[in-house]
């Protein structure tokens, strides 16, 4: 469908679609077209073609930090969970965002009696969990060491960390993963042999774009793209402010 001069939608055939598609696209600049994905290689060979490497994935964010992989993965799998003792849930909601790995915490509460703590907005989880706080505020009190939780970190001996995907759109993600990173080094959550800190992303398309690497070139590219294509995303990502 494309929007008619009287403002209103009409069903046109793909021919016609296209036209309007390549019209556009050539009469920007190529830092003016954005492009939205989940069949994220195509989209990002198209725009690259076009001069623009300003590719967003839906839920990763508007500049999210895709240097090391292991900065937004779940280290040590959904398997790995049952070995840990300790687990800090840090904007994870694993009940309602990712039924698997809620359950296999739940197993290991049950079976080991391992300690849950959770960093957040108020929640329900279905065992035992300990509320420490609901902003940035608690994890600098952790990663300071000041916090009564730091002990039980520092006791554990596999601690797991669970940073929920949601921090990844948040405007102080930069310092909240700061502070996570902190209370990684000190709890000895990395070492050989294990690695506790673990991202939860929502879909399995948001790891695969941060290793294929669309990450927009600015984060006001999408309120400045006179151009913007969405293939197969249809989540609020900001560009709702393009100009067209």
């Amino acid at each position: 469908m494309i929007r008619g001069t009287d403002g209103r939608f009409k069903v046109v055939s793909w021919h016609d679609a296209f036209a309007v598609v390549a019209e556009i696209a050539h009469q920007v600049k190529p830092e003016e077209i954005v492009g939205i994905a989940e069949s994220m290689m195509a989209l990002k060979d198209f725009l690259n073609k076009m001069g623009s490497n300003n590719v967003w994935c839906e839920r990763n964010g508007p500049s999210p930090n895709a240097d090391l992989r292991s900065g937004y993965i779940m280290n040590c799998g959904i398997n790995g969970l049952e070995n840990a003792d300790v687990f800090l849930l840090v904007g994870a909601q694993p009940r309602v965002e990712a039924a698997m790995v809620n359950a296999r915490i739940r197993e290991t509460v049950r079976g080991s009696n391992a300690k849950v703590a959770y960093v957040g907005p108020l929640t329900e989880f279905n065992y035992d969990c300990e509320h420490l706080g609901t902003g940035p505020e608690t994890l600098t009190e952790i990663a300071e060491g000041r916090h009564p939780f730091c002990s039980a970190l520092s006791n554990a001996k596999n601690p797991a960390i669970i940073a929920g995907a949601g921090l990844l759109e948040r405007s102080d993600k930069d310092a909240v993963f700061s502070a996570v990173e902190t209370i990684v080094k000190n709890g000895n959550v990395v070492r050989p042999y294990w690695n506790g800190f673990n991202v939860l992303l929502l879909n399995a398309a948001q790891a695969a774009a941060l290793d294929l690497g669309p990450v927009p070139e600015s984060i006001q590219s999408i309120e400045s793209a006179k151009f913007v294509y969405l293939m197969g995303a249809d989540d609020e990502c900001g560009f709702g402010k393009a100009s067209k």
